[in-house]
C-alpha cells in the first residue's frame, strides 16, 4: 500500500524527531519507526471502518424513525441510496476489515451519538451528498465516485464547531486523541484512503483482502520493509561524512543556516546515491524535490535540486556513487 515516497517521508519525519529529542539509540529510533509506519496503515483501517460505521449509524436513524409514533411519509418510504452504497455495503461485509477492527480494537459504540451523528449530519448538508441522493444513477460507479468526491473535498480539513462556539478540525482532532501519531499522518492516510476507494475494482468481496502497510508483504525479504530501515540507519551513521561533503558544496551558502529539514532531505538522498545501487540518480533528486514541497520550505526546491545534481557529480567522480543495472545513472 504505501508506495516508496511515504516510506521516505517516515523516514525524514523519524530522523527530523531524533535531531529534535537528541536521541542517539539508534535500535530505539528504528523500533518507534516502524511502529510509526504500521500507526498509519492503523490510522487508514480506522478511516475504512469510520465510514462503515457512518452507513450503519443511518441504518439504525432510519429503523428509529420508522418506528416513531407519529412517521412522516419520508420516514416510511426513505431514500435508501446512501445506506445501499455499494462501496460500504462491501466494507461492511469484508472479513479482512472486520479482523483489523478486532485486532486494533476499533469501536465506535462509546461515539456514535456525538462524533459520527455529528458527521453524518454535515454529511447530508454536502451538495455532493444531495446530488447523489437525488440522482437516479444507480450503479457501483456512481456509489464510488461519491465517496471519492466526499474524501478528496472534505475530509482533510473537516471542519465543525465545539461546544463554545468555535472552529476546529473534527476529524483530525478525534484521531489524534485515539493516538498521538495519527497527528502527523492525517493527511497522508487521507491521501491512503482516497488512493483506494479511487481504484477499489469491481469485484471487491467479503474474502478480499484489504492491501498491507508494505507492498511487498509476505516476500522474503520484505525489501519495502528493508529499505525503510537501510535509509534510517545508514542516513543517521553517515551524517558527518555527508555533513563535510554538503559543507565543501554549498560556498555561496553558509553551512549553518541551512534549514533543518533541508539538510536531512539531502542526506538521505545522498544515502541512496550511496547505498542503494538499484535507484536511478534521477529518481532519488526528483523524489526529494517532491518531498520538500510539502516538508520544508517555499525555496527548498531549487536549492536542494542543484546541491543533489552537484553532489551526485562529485560522489560520481570520486567513485562513491554506483548504480548497478541498465541506465541507473
Amino acid at each position: 500500500m504505501l508506495n516508496r515516497r511515504f516510506l521516505r517521508v517516515k523516514v525524514l519525519q523519524e530522523i527530523y524527531a531524533c535531531h529534535q529529542s537528541e536521541e542517539t539509540d539508534l535500535n530505539k529510533a528504528e523500533k518507534h519507526l516502524l511502529e510509526s509506519v504500521d500507526n498509519l496503515y492503523q490510522l487508514f483501517v480506522y478511516q475504512l471502518s469510520f465510514w462503515v460505521e457512518v452507513k450503519r449509524f443511518a441504518e439504525r436513524r432510519i429503523e428509529e424513525n420508522r418506528t416513531k409514533n407519529f412517521p412522516t411519509y419520508e420516514d416510511l418510504h426513505p431514500n435508501m441510496k446512501f445506506v445501499n452504497n455499494r462501496v460500504l455495503d462491501m466494507l461492511d461485509n469484508n472479513k479482512h476489515l472486520l479482523a483489523l477492527e478486532e485486532q486494533y480494537k476499533i469501536n465506535w459504540a462509546d461515539y456514535r451519538e456525538d462524533f459520527i451523528r455529528g458527521f453524518y449530519n454535515r454529511l447530508r448538508e454536502y451538495p455532493e451528498y444531495q446530488a447523489y441522493m437525488n440522482s437516479s444513477e444507480d450503479s457501483f460507479e456512481d456509489d464510488r465516485k461519491f465517496l471519492v468526491s466526499i474524501v478528496d473535498k472534505y475530509m482533510a480539513e473537516e471542519i465543525a464547531e465545539d461546544e463554545e462556539g468555535s472552529e476546529k478540525t473534527f476529524l483530525s482532532d478525534f484521531y489524534c486523541d485515539r493516538n498521538l501519531s495519527f497527528n502527523s499522518d492525517y493527511q497522508i492516510a487521507i491521501f491512503l484512503l482516497w488512493k483506494y476507494l479511487n481504484e477499489m475494482p469491481n469485484d471487491f468481496n467479503e474474502n478480499t483482502r484489504l492491501p498491507s502497510a508494505y507492498k511487498t508483504q509476505g516476500n522474503v525479504p520484505n525489501e519495502d520493509r528493508e529499505f525503510v530501515i537501510n535509509l534510517f540507519k545508514k542516513t543517521m551513521t553517515n551524517a558527518e561524512e555527508f555533513r563535510k561533503i554538503v559543507e565543501e558544496n554549498t560556498s555561496n551558502w553558509n553551512y549553518d543556516r541551512l534549514a533543518m529539514m533541508d539538510k536531512i532531505l539531502i542526506f538521505m538522498a545522498m544515502t541512496e546515491f550511496s547505498y542503494f545501487h538499484d535507484i536511478p540518480v534521477k529518481v532519488t533528486i526528483n523524489e526529494y524535490i517532491e518531498i520538500s514541497k510539502f516538508y520544508s520550505t517555499p525555496d527548498s526546491r531549487r536549492f536542494i535540486n542543484g546541491m543533489l545534481d552537484k553532489i551526485s557529480q562529485v560522489m560520481k567522480e570520486n567513485g562513491t556513487l554506483v548504480k548497478t543495472g541498465r541506465g541507473l545513472i
